[in-house]
């Protein structure tokens, strides 16, 4: 038994390691688990599957998801693990491709420059022991797009939306 817990703990601590200090809490997970939810129910389509070809993604945090309006938290690039997360929920539906600025990839009538892409935005996640807001926003013509925060919970061990708060902005 002891020994069994001995592999056990160095299983742990080596992937502990192996994922870098900035994934020292579940800020991806409730990055990817409110984009999820963004995409594939609250895309502004109604009901059904998300309707996009392509999923433009910021590189960085966005400042005014979830208000459309900057908000309280600067803009810092997502590390590895946040991309990962967001590319892990993303992927299935259709290609990602990381951009640095939303307004390079507006044409002039704010339709995404990729015909059929959103462009999406995470906003930096208020992050409590077992609950998160975090803002996000999705961006597909100058009448196409949305801007709230999540309430993401942990629940059974796997962080869930459970709702939104605050404002919501539609366009």
């Amino acid at each position: 038994m002891k020994r069994l817990a001995l592999i056990l703990l160095v299983v742990l601590v080596a992937a502990a390691c192996g994922r870098g200090s900035e994934d020292s809490t579940p800020t991806a997970a409730v990055m990817a688990a409110a984009v999820h939810q963004l995409v594939t129910v609250d895309h502004t389509f109604a009901q059904g599957p998300p309707p996009f070809t392509e999923y433009l993604v910021l590189e960085t945090t966005d400042p005014a998801a979830g208000s459309g309006q900057p908000g309280a938290y600067p803009s810092r690039p997502l590390d590895d693990s946040e991309r990962a997360a967001i590319e892990a929920v993303l992927e299935p539906l259709g290609p990602v491709r990381w951009i640095d600025d939303a307004d390079d990839w507006r044409t002039d009538d704010l339709r995404p420059t990729v015909e059929g892409a959103v462009i999406l935005g995470i906003g930096e996640p208020d992050l409590a022991t077992d609950t998160a807001l975090v803002p996000v926003s999705l961006w597909c013509g100058g009448l196409c797009g949305t801007w709230l925060s999540y309430r993401v919970d942990l629940v059974d061990g796997q962080w869930q939306v459970s709702g939104t708060e605050g404002p919501i902005a539609v366009s």
